[in-house]
């Protein structure tokens, strides 16, 4: 039974569902176990004018599922979709926060260790069968070097926005499949960064960083990192794995 006194504001959809009855049935559909595409935004104002909104999107076999969560002071505006059919809204009372939200973490978690544990696996194929030339391995141990570093600085900078109160950490994130290109891909785009894996068919990881340091981000025309990799793909994936390690954090909701 619905209890009033858990919502300070609730509206419903389909019948006489709850949101905290909508909730649970989303967090455990079992097509989002598989999503084919995963989007995440954290954005300031994008409903409701709230502090932070995150919205996340899964895109399955069959179907498209969206989470949209504004933090504002009286709590957190939930809004539910299935299909671009809007199932549920309402705000959701700090005493269901807890209990309802921490599924949203484990979400985040699971769907993106699905596709960086394929692309590990992807990478690691037929390494033995193959001969480098000088050149190759000298541009790669360079590409690796500065990926470190451009990261070390991002991290740097992920980790202050999350822990100083007058800093607002907002993002991009997108990976699985792409239709468009018929590869798996990672991509973030975060400050004046903008990041993108792409695990091509012939097994070598392609890499793109713009990096907007003078203007609004988008703006860059040439990328400041690009290439096709092979020798170091393993080890350069292992960098972008450390970076969405810290990333994610800004993605949770803290308890």
């Amino acid at each position: 039974m619905l209890h009033l006194k858990n919502f300070l504001s609730i509206k419903l959809f389909g019948g006489l569902k709850s949101l905290e009855h909508n909730l649970e049935n989303f967090f455990q559909h079992t097509d989002l176990n598989t999503p084919h595409w995963v989007s995440i935004a954290l954005n300031k104002n994008t409903i409701r004018q709230s502090f932070l909104t995150k919205e996340l999107d899964f895109l399955t076999a069959s179907e498209a599922y969206s989470f949209k969560s504004a933090e504002m002071s009286e709590g957190h505006f939930i809004q539910i979709f299935r299909n671009q059919n809007l199932m549920a809204s309402g705000v959701l009372n700090p005493s269901l926060y807890l209990t309802k939200l921490v599924k949203f973490n484990a979400l985040v978690d699971a769907a993106l260790d699905l596709e960086l544990t394929y692309f590990q696996n992807e990478l690691s194929k037929n390494l033995g069968e193959i001969q480098f030339s000088p050149l190759e391995v000298s541009n790669e141990d360079k590409a690796l070097e500065w990926i470190k570093s451009s990261f070390l600085i991002l991290e740097k900078a992920i980790i202050k926005s999350l822990t100083d109160k007058d800093l607002l950490f907002q993002s991009l994130l997108f990976f699985g499949h792409n239709s468009k290109s018929n590869h798996h891909e990672i991509r973030f785009i975060t400050f004046n960064i903008d990041c993108q894996f792409e695990l091509l068919s012939n097994g070598k990881l392609r890499i793109k960083v713009y990096n907007d340091k003078d203007g609004d981000l988008g703006n860059s025309k040439k990328a400041a990192l690009q290439g096709d990799f092979n020798f170091r793909k393993r080890e350069l994936l292992d960098e972008l794995t450390k970076i969405l390690s810290v990333h994610t954090q800004g993605i949770k909701f803290i308890f």
